[in-house]
């Protein structure tokens, strides 16, 4: 996120410039107070925020404003040192900038960001007054949503994973088990979980079935909801979420039951539901799918799964199958196929979505040689959506303060091994880390990268 990383930059300037023993510049100490109290509150603002809606190539409307007004504050700032120290060898000093001229300049500055400040707490209170009626909105959006049976999603390259989910499923130890799956976005846990719900073997062992959707701003009462309208095949609309729970609890007693949660971003998810789910002790099991690897973590590990990538035959066939579905490739188009393929590092979304645009057009190898030249941007076009929806749902649910880092890795090459011994420094130079008392910026460096590797945004290579 571009405007909190400018904010944390600008910061930066202010304290240098009030902690150096020879400062080039002095700020004014009541101007300091209010630009430090200005860009506090902005942060505080983002650090709760998440732009609307999904993936688009226009800016946020508030993340530009406030970026636009933190790089102005650097400008104001930044300009005058410069002025300054170019003063000082000069004899003619007429026309560099005055005292008061930098002052009125940042005092500009500090008005804008106030004003953004007043135009954000009014829009807090208009949200506020209609908080009302947008809950009642989406109670009945969520009563009118489809908590039917998953559909079976094909499956290439995961007959091996499959079958032991199944047998961890059916199999272990009586008492209720959480099993994880775990991986980056769109390496298919979803898809691996609609398989294992709707399996004829999960069917027969299992009393009920029930499938929910959490999401990274889940609800507690229309997980709860989802759940028992299944179990008990009928909808439950106008109770309480204590009540949904108490139904749930009694209506599980007894019965062996299976659940997918899926898509879980956080375990306060789990912790608000997990009593309404009975240990029944005659095998009862559960399946959380989730991005993260150290919420995976604080569930019993040993017995989830983490998704590997797609070796190189299965990724040919699950790209053979999408883009001719039972035909075969043509043998003219077979070398640059597979070229095309090794392109998308064995990701299955990647290589669907690629497969789907190539299903659509000229099956031609000079049109073929073209995607596969540049296949990052193919995978970017803009009527592409599925592959950048999920990529985006990784970066927009980041906390406010990885996302400068996580935008700074693309200054890298593709494939490009990063020494962590070279990347530290760097993020520590570039002013994108928030300073914690009692820590060392390193080792809020490393705190930082080591919280993207468990978000699965960042691929270790090999670890010391």
């Amino acid at each position: 996120m571009a405007a909190y990383g400018a904010l944390v930059s600008v910061m930066h300037i202010v304290d240098q410039v009030q902690t150096h023993p020879f400062p080039p510049i002095s700020i004014h100490q009541k101007q300091a107070e209010s630009l430090t109290e200005a860009v506090s509150s902005l942060q505080h603002f983002l650090e709760g925020y998440s732009p609307r809606g999904g993936y688009t190539d226009e800016e946020d409307f508030w993340e530009s404003r406030i970026a636009e007004a933190a790089y102005d504050a650097e400008d104001v700032i930044e300009s005058y040192i410069v002025d300054r120290i170019r003063a000082r060898s000069e004899i003619d000093v007429e026309q560099h900038t005055s005292s008061a001229d930098f002052y009125q300049g940042l005092q500009m500055v500090i008005a804008n960001m106030n004003s953004i400040k007043i135009e954000i707490k009014e829009k807090m209170v208009l949200q506020d007054q209609n908080h009302s009626i947008k809950s009642a909105r989406s109670a009945a959006a969520g009563s009118s949503r489809s908590t039917s049976t998953p559909q079976n999603a094909t499956m290439i390259g995961f007959d091996d994973v499959l079958l032991r989910m199944l047998d961890k499923v059916a199999g272990g130890e009586p008492d209720l088990q959480i099993l994880p799956i775990v991986g980056m976005g769109g390496i298919g846990k979803t898809t691996l979980a609609r398989n294992i719900f709707s399996s004829p073997l999960v069917q027969e062992h299992f009393d009920v079935r029930a499938w929910t959707t959490i999401s990274h701003e889940y609800n507690s009462r229309e997980i709860l909801r989802q759940v028992l309208d299944q179990v008990m095949e009928e909808k439950w609309e106008d109770l309480s979420e204590d009540d949904l729970g108490l139904h749930l609890y009694q209506s599980l007693i007894g019965r062996r039951y299976f659940v997918v949660m899926d898509d879980m971003w956080n375990i306060e998810a789990w912790d608000r539901v997990r009593r309404f789910f009975p240990d029944n002790r005659n095998g009862s099991r559960i399946v959380v799918t989730t991005r993260l690897s150290n919420l995976a973590s604080l569930f019993n590990y040993a017995n989830g799964l983490e998704m590997q990538f797609l070796d190189e035959d299965a990724s040919w066939d699950l790209f053979s199958n999408t883009v001719f579905g039972k035909e075969s490739c043509p043998l003219e188009l077979e070398v640059i196929g597979k070229k095309i393929v090794r392109g998308c590092r064995g990701l299955p979304l990647s290589i669907a979505v690629i497969g789907g645009l190539l299903s659509k057009s000229n099956r031609t190898k000079e049109n073929w040689e073209v995607i596969e030249k540049d296949l990052s941007s193919v995978v970017n076009l803009e009527g592409n959506e599925s592959c950048l929806q999920v990529l985006y749902m990784s970066y927009n649910n980041l906390p406010v303060h990885l996302k400068p880092c996580f935008l700074y890795m693309g200054s890298y090459g593709e494939d490009e091994v990063i020494p962590i011994s070279r990347l530290i420094p760097v993020l520590v130079a570039e002013g994108f880390l928030k300073p914690i008392n009692g820590k060392g910026l390193e080792v809020v460096a490393e705190e930082y990268v080591e919280e993207l590797v468990d978000r699965n945004l960042l691929i270790v290579e090999k670890r010391n």
